[in-house]
């Protein structure tokens, strides 16, 4: 399921981004069809990247060799679910205020409103959540680079791609296409590479070959 995650969850994300470039024709987001479309897009491509994040936790314990490469990687993901989690609320959000709004105005309205749903946690909070998901994305493909053997010219370029994508993101939104094809380029090879297995034992050798 991880696999399939790598592939998904950035398509998703770049398919949303194309819907929004189709809902702002008109010069504005939402509400309407193309808004609820494109979130829900949206959800469903971060609920997939909690896989990708399960997924790279995986490889980098995998290829870690010491106790203090594990915590550290323990701590990278729940950053970065943290921050997904934020994300997701973000999502949910935008998807009840765009069946709600009847125009511009009142999504307008609606999104000031639950600007601080659920009231646990002070709105900053909140509004900062998704940049954690982006730091400890980008973490955990550090931590893999460092410590996956071969292949480093790989690994080394995959947290590369994936702050481009992010970069291009923050700097314009409509660039969501472009910055989620970087990221999707950036996942495709954990798709297929796996950590090696550890050479089996001499005396296991020895039963074989006996």
């Amino acid at each position: 399921m991880s696999r399939i995650a790598f592939h998904l969850a950035p398509a998703l994300m770049l398919a949303y981004g194309v819907v929004r470039l189709i809902d702002g024709r008109d010069g504005q987001h939402g509400p309407g069809p193309a808004w609820t479309v494109g979130h829900v897009l949206f959800l469903g491509s971060l609920l997939l990247y909690g896989g990708v994040i399960a997924g790279l936790y995986g490889r980098v314990r995998a290829a870690s060799g010491g106790t203090a490469s594990r915590v550290a990687a323990g701590v990278t993901t729940v950053l970065a679910a943290v921050g997904l989690a934020a994300f997701v609320r973000v999502a949910v959000i935008d998807i009840v205020v765009g069946l709600r709004a009847a125009d511009a105005a009142e999504k307008s309205m609606l999104a000031d409103r639950y600007a601080d749903v659920p009231a646990v946690l002070p709105q900053a909070i909140y509004e900062i959540g998704p940049v954690f998901f982006m730091l400890g994305l980008v973490a955990l493909l550090v931590q893999f680079a460092v410590t996956a053997p071969g292949r480093k010219a790989v690994a080394v370029m995959s947290p590369v791609l994936v702050v481009l994508g992010f970069v291009a993101i923050t700097i314009n939104l409509d660039l969501l296409p472009a910055g989620a094809a970087l990221i999707w380029l950036a996942l495709v090879p954990h798709t297929r590479d796996q950590v090696p297995s550890s050479p089996a034992r001499p005396e296991t050798s020895a039963r074989v070959a006996a």
